[in-house]
């Protein structure tokens, strides 16, 4: 098999499941991720000590539009896998550290868990893709 027919087919198969991950992160963004009064990400983000949550909203906006790239134009190079990866990075980075929450540090709710499974998930996908990229 020709390596570019072969990079096609393994980004077709990845799409399958970058998609499903996009909706799953869309909705997430709209569940209380913290325990206690924080309510969700938009509403935190909205308080006028938000700044964490609104640069926490923007980095799940970009994993989102990474993801449906992803998904709508099947990657066949590093590009997209990068991207998802990097942005799944830094926003479980923010999930483990909840910057903004002050010296008493809240847990996770069950979506901020998810949320956090989902990236560590998203991680490993995209890391796999690029192997598998590389390998061809």
């Amino acid at each position: 098999m020709e390596p570019h027919v072969a990079k096609e087919r393994i980004a077709t198969g990845y799409a399958r499941l970058y998609g499903p991950l996009a909706v799953v992160s869309v909705v997430i963004a709209f569940q209380p991720i913290l325990e206690g009064a924080y309510g969700t990400l938009w509403e935190t983000a909205a308080r006028p000590a938000g700044g964490p949550a609104a640069v926490g909203l923007m980095m799940m906006f970009g994993l989102v539009v990474a993801l449906a790239w992803a998904t709508l134009r099947p990657a066949t190079t590093a590009g997209p896998p990068v991207v998802i990866a990097v942005f799944a990075v830094l926003i479980a980075v923010m999930l483990i550290t909840k910057p903004g929450t002050g010296s008493d540090r809240p847990g996770l709710t069950t979506f901020g868990n998810a949320g956090l499974a989902l990236t560590v998930c998203g991680l490993g996908l995209t890391i796999s893709h690029l192997v598998q990229l590389r390998r061809v």
